[in-house]
């Protein structure tokens, strides 16, 4: 399992969704955000680093939904459980350390005007 299914599994994991994967339908989605469902979550990478470096890997959240209220608290829902998450994440176990890098940013309207906001993290796995 890569890095950003941990996080989507282990945001699934804290109650945000269901990810979806060939078996299930979804609305968290890793490596890509579909058209549909319109409400939605969507974790991806920003760099090309990996979580056992010195800097860590930066991941991305992005929440969707018809209006603003909805993603901006999904959001911000997401980043406080995250906040100086320390421990094992749910996707398969690995230890994790991660940090905020900004929370909630609004992204605008995508093409159908729906409203998208935007975490940004840093993970680093841990030795336990």
């Amino acid at each position: 399992m890569n890095l950003i299914e941990q996080v989507a599994r282990h945001l699934e994991f804290c109650g945000f969704g269901t990810v979806a994967d060939s078996e299930t339908e979804g609305d968290i989605f890793w490596g890509h955000m579909p058209d549909k469902p319109d409400e939605c979550v969507c974790v991806l990478s920003t760099d090309s680093s990996y979580a056992g470096s010195t800097d860590g890997a930066r991941v991305q959240i992005i929440t969707r939904g018809n209006s603003t209220k909805y993603p901006y608290e999904l959001s911000q829902a997401i980043a406080e459980e995250l906040a100086d998450f320390e421990g094992f994440l749910a996707g398969d176990g690995a230890g994790a350390s991660i940090k905020i890098m900004n929370a909630s940013q609004g992204l605008g309207a995508d093409g159908v005007r729906r409203e998208l906001y935007s975490t940004n993290i840093r993970v680093k796995y841990c030795d336990y």
